[in-house]
């Protein structure tokens, strides 16, 4: 932007939630605990970490961050967000599909911490200031986010990463090789960072 003779800003878009909306998420979220909003959907399979890593995460965050970990996205989703949810060992907030696109935009906006893959939640992340762990693969995080300060992009650097391919020609290594251990030690940095 700044070749064009346009210089960024900090602005972030806020979008106004109603009381209702309010309520409703106050209701999801548990009192005494760390709110972090977990998405391992994405419309693309390629854009989409391990459910079991996801869920490996999930557990650590509970155990010692006093983390209630809430999946969110879209029904679609339904079926990776089982596969996380059978993968815990503790018991996750699940508001896949139960969501209105503006009760998750609150959610998120109520969270310390969103854990994404790119996906539609990472922009909502950027635009209500919720630091992100953004998990990245085949996409390139310069265009895509995160955009919300003290976020962090995880990635592997491979010579064919970001390739912005539809269809893996080798073995998806840009996001298997991304660790739980890795996701979980960003997140608790920025945990620690927002007390």
């Amino acid at each position: 932007m700044t070749r064009l003779g346009i210089r960024p800003t900090e602005a972030r878009v806020r979008l106004p939630f109603d009381q209702r909306e309010d309520r409703k998420v106050e209701q999801w979220i548990e009192s005494g605990r760390t709110p972090v909003v977990m998405v391992p959907g994405a419309r693309s399979h390629l854009k989409r970490w391990g459910a079991e890593k996801f869920a490996e995460v999930a557990d650590r965050l509970i155990e010692r961050n006093q983390a209630q970990v809430l999946l969110a996205g879209e029904e679609a989703e339904r079926p990776i967000a089982d596969r996380v949810i059978a993968a815990m060992r503790h018991k996750a907030t699940d508001l896949v599909g139960k969501t209105t696109v503006r009760q998750l935009a609150d959610l998120i906006s109520h969270a310390k911490l969103v854990i994404t893959n790119d996906n539609a939640c990472l922009h909502m992340a950027g635009m209500a200031g919720t630091p992100t762990v953004a998990i990245f693969g085949p996409t390139d995080e310069r265009k895509y986010g995160p955009r919300a300060p003290g976020s962090i992009v995880m990635r592997r650097t491979l010579v064919c990463a970001p390739c912005e391919l539809a269809l893996c020609p080798y073995t998806h290594g840009c996001m298997e090789w991304i660790t739980a251990d890795e996701v979980y030690e960003a997140a608790a940095k920025i945990l620690e960072q927002g007390k």
